[in-house]
């Protein structure tokens, strides 16, 4: 799709012509689901955005502003409403592309970004279990390190513990992982 044709059915969708929201909608629809899933990683949410915004842009058709580039005005309106949909959740948001067109060029098909989705969670059950071997102490410890990403001195500071054991009880809390994880 080109920029002019975008920037045309922009301009008729701001001059009221249903069939111009129709044609952006099934444009970007695809494109608009993927960036969804990234931000969020859930389907219902991601669609429910999508229809939102559309529904707006219909709303408010004859206060839109002109646009050279409607597909970032798109994805930007997208973004937000999926912003403010995960606050109203408490989700906590991890960005993984913060600027859109590269993000747009860089994502694979719908269903490859939900398998995608169900490997990352089989692999959160996965490490769940794994860390259900491991005293509270090592999963505390385990934790601090990789998942809050805090140095070994933070760490030693927070629990305080000498930093050559929280070295110690890191190191031997992974070969105990290791070994588990071979059974």
């Amino acid at each position: 799709m080109t920029s002019s044709t975008n920037t045309a059915l922009w301009d008729q969708l701001r001059h009221g012509d249903e069939k111009a929201l129709y044609a952006l909608y099934q444009l970007h629809y695809d494109e608009l689901l993927q960036y969804g899933l990234r931000l969020c990683g859930n389907i219902n949410d991601s669609k429910d955005s999508i229809n939102l915004v559309f529904a707006g842009l219909w709303a408010n058709r004859h206060k839109l502003p002109e646009a050279t580039h409607p597909k970032a005005y798109l994805f930007t309106c997208f973004k937000n409403r999926m912003l403010r949909a995960i606050q109203k959740q408490d989700h906590k948001l991890v960005p993984i592309h913060t600027n859109t067109e590269n993000f747009i060029a860089s994502t694979a098909s719908v269903e490859e970004t939900l398998i995608e989705l169900q490997e990352y969670e089989l692999l959160k059950q996965r490490a769940a279990q794994l860390l259900n071997h491991l005293t509270l102490r090592q999963q505390e410890l385990i934790k601090l390190r990789f998942i809050e990403e805090m140095s070994y001195e933070k760490i030693a500071l927070q629990l305080d513990l000498s930093v050559r054991t929280v070295y110690n009880s890191i190191h031997e809390s992974i070969k105990a992982l290791k070994k588990i994880f071979e059974q």
